[in-house]
């Protein structure tokens, strides 16, 4: 074992990177050159498929597809704009009450999606023309779309969760569960940021229409759909009817039962859910199978062992490691993406973690709200980009509109780390 071997590695890695290679050769190349350095070039080419093969091929990986195929289906019946309408119906007439039902309808969007980039595209087209209708300040409208995408990848089901339990061995069902509350905390703590800055500047955010309760109760037939998948796949998954690979299956079925039901499947529907979900999926594997060659060339190197080892003895208190981990997290979401920042860490950082005492159901939660962060933080910014796309703002103005809704989601990471039950409670409340 040579951990100056693994650190060469990671430098050479960042290189790739920084010069434009896509994440997943960028890793493959490395491992594969770490290999042949190390075993030779013979047995690093037949390592390369047995990794490639034997981390890919697990059960639970499934769920991944069924997941996005669950998304799209869900994306495809409109629930969108059933769940914004119901919402504001409910809430519209608070001050900032349009901005609230965006980001309630991102995060039931984001139950049966796990998708923050398609939460942040379907509503930047459905509420930020009405949004802009209700005179709210553009910047503050988008800002607050592209937080409240966010959402879609904390509240269960999330892919990013998926593949942390894969890379860490963790229950995926727990993790799903753990997800809930921190996603409940995050949609009100957003909510009651925009009340108070609404109420104080009532120019930013005017207040909306005001329905009867027979209007608003009336509306809550729409949502039906997405409320029982939700719960069927979830529920199941927290009683112990099914694991979530299985609840995967279902709640995949259930959104083509659902497509069906409402009369808005058609061939052109079809080809677009699967030759989307085919595309995302094999980004996904492309970047696993990257993810394991070089994960397995710093084990072999044992960087991880050692960082976890050097880490553990260190003269300081665990938390200030925990939060150097943490602010890591920070500076890689502001140059690399979701799912290659999770590959390229966790097998590092996750030793380190166990060592240090810290719950790994916590530790994925906590992971998850950082890559939150990421997906609004400069100069990368994947939901700042999409929604400056749709609104025609400058970067630099919808960057700014997320600003306090960055500072809210620290909030949120401060809360999980003081108050760890609040990620831990209900997966031991789990029958299975």
């Amino acid at each position: 074992m040579d951990p100056i071997i693994g650190a060469l590695g990671f430098a050479v890695l960042f290189l790739l990177l920084f010069i434009g290679i896509p994440i997943a050769f960028s890793m493959c190349l490395v491992g594969l050159a770490g290999f042949a350095f190390l075993v030779g070039t013979g047995q690093s080419i037949e390592g390369f498929g047995i990794v490639a093969y034997s981390n890919t091929a697990h059960f639970v990986l499934a769920c991944i597809p069924l997941f996005i195929l669950m998304g799209q289906f869900a994306f495809h019946t409109g629930i969108t704009e059933d769940l914004y309408d119901v919402i504001y119906k409910w809430l519209g007439a608070f001050p900032g009450g349009l901005a609230i039902a965006s980001v309630f309808a991102s995060a039931g969007f984001g139950a049966v999606t796990g998708s923050s980039v398609a939460a942040v595209a379907t509503l930047g087209t459905i509420a930020l023309p009405e949004l802009n209708r209700h005179k709210y300040d553009p910047v503050f409208s988008c800002g607050t779309i592209a937080a409240a995408g966010t959402l879609g990848i904390l509240i269960p089901p999330s892919i990013p969760m998926v593949l942390y339990g894969v890379l860490t061995e963790q229950s995926i069902g727990k993790l799903f569960i753990a997800g809930i509350i921190p996603g409940l905390l995050t949609a009100v703590l957003f909510s009651l940021m925009i009340f108070v800055r609404a109420k104080r500047k009532p120019s930013l955010a005017p207040r909306g229409e005001s329905f009867s309760w027979g209007e608003r109760f009336s509306s809550v037939w729409k949502v039906w759909g997405v409320l029982s998948l939700f719960l069927l796949v979830v529920g199941g998954i927290f009683m112990g009817w099914f694991t979530p690979t299985e609840g995967a299956g279902i709640g995949a079925f259930g959104s083509f039962v659902l497509l069906f039901a409402l009369r808005k499947m058609s061939r052109k529907v079809l080809v677009a859910t699967l030759d989307e979900s085919i595309r995302l999926v094999g980004m996904i594997v492309l970047i696993l199978i990257g993810a394991s060659t070089f994960a397995q060339f710093i084990a072999i190197t044992g960087l991880n062992i050692f960082f976890a080892d050097w880490v553990s003895v260190l003269p300081v208190n665990k938390y200030i490691i925990l939060t150097a981990i943490l602010l890591i997290y920070l500076a890689l979401g502001c140059v690399m993406d979701v799912i290659g920042m999770l590959v390229l860490t966790v097998p590092v950082i996750f030793p380190v973690i166990i060592k240090l005492g810290f719950d790994p159901i916590w530790f994925g939660v906590l992971v998850t709200v950082m890559i939150e962060l990421s997906l609004i933080t400069p100069p990368v910014g994947t939901n700042v980009i999409i929604i400056r796309k749709v609104s025609g703002l400058s970067m630099g103005q919808v960057f700014k509109g997320v600003g306090w809704f960055f500072v809210v989601d620290c909030v949120v990471v401060a809360i999980l780390v003081m108050f760890p039950a609040l990620s831990t409670w209900l997966p031991d409340l789990m029958l299975n």
